[in-house]
C-alpha cells in the first residue's frame, strides 16, 4: 500500500521549513566580520643609530604581541579599511613608552576614529619587547663571525641595550553578512 502525504501535514513541514530558512537568512545579514591588520612602518624623519664596522645591531624582538581587538561595539554596521598608525619609543626594559597616535600619510586622522584609536593605543601600551641592543666587538672580523643577526653573540661582545622608536600601521575594517576583508599592503 501506497502511502500519501497528508496536505496539512505537508504545509506544516513546509511551513517549518520555511521559517528555519528565514530564521538562517536573517542571522547571516547580523554576522558581524571584523578585521585588524597590522604592519610595521618608518615614521617619516625618524632618526637611526649610526654604527661602526665592528658593531652591530639587534632590534627589538616582539613577545607574542596581540593586535587590538575591534571593539564590539562599534557604531557603524560598515566600515571601509582604514588604517591608523601608532608610534613609541621601546625601553630598556623591553617596555612601549610615549604611545601616541602617528599623523603621516596613509594614515587616517585618529580623532576622527576614537573608538579605533583607543583600541590601538590600549594595545600596543601592553606589548613586550626583547629590547634592542647595540653590539660591540673588538673589530670587524669578530662581530662577522660571531654576530647571528638576533641578538649580541660570541664570548668577546659587549651589549648595550638602547631605547628604540617603533611604529606600527592598523588597518581596520567591518562588514556586515559574508565577508572578505582585503588587507591594504604598503
Amino acid at each position: 500500500m501506497k502511502r500519501v502525504p497528508h496536505p496539512i501535514a505537508s504545509r506544516v513541514l513546509l511551513a517549518l521549513a520555511i521559517s528555519a530558512l528565514a530564521a538562517c537568512a536573517s542571522s547571516l545579514r547580523e554576522t558581524r566580520i571584523d578585521s585588524v591588520e597590522r604592519r610595521l612602518i618608518m615614521p617619516e624623519g625618524s632618526a637611526r643609530y649610526e654604527m661602526a664596522a665592528h658593531q652591530a645591531f639587534a632590534y627589538p624582538a616582539p613577545r607574542d604581541n596581540a593586535s587590538p581587538v575591534f571593539p564590539a561595539d562599534y557604531p557603524v554596521r560598515e566600515l571601509a579599511p582604514t588604517t591608523l598608525c601608532v608610534s613609541f619609543v621601546v625601553d630598556e626594559r623591553g617596555e612601549p613608552t610615549q604611545v601616541s597616535p602617528l599623523v603621516q600619510e596613509g594614515c587616517a586622522p585618529a580623532e576622527q576614529f576614537a573608538l579605533l584609536r583607543d583600541a590601538m593605543l590600549a594595545a600596543v601600551s601592553g606589548w613586550r619587547f626583547e629590547p634592542a641592543m647595540f653590539c660591540d666587538y673588538p673589530d670587524a672580523a669578530t662581530r662577522d663571525r660571531d654576530w647571528n643577526g638576533h641578538g649580541c653573540a660570541g664570548t668577546t661582545v659587549e651589549a648595550r641595550v638602547v631605547p628604540v622608536s617603533l611604529a606600527y600601521a592598523f588597518t581596520f575594517s567591518l562588514r556586515n553578512g559574508k565577508g572578505e576583508v582585503a588587507a591594504a599592503k604598503r
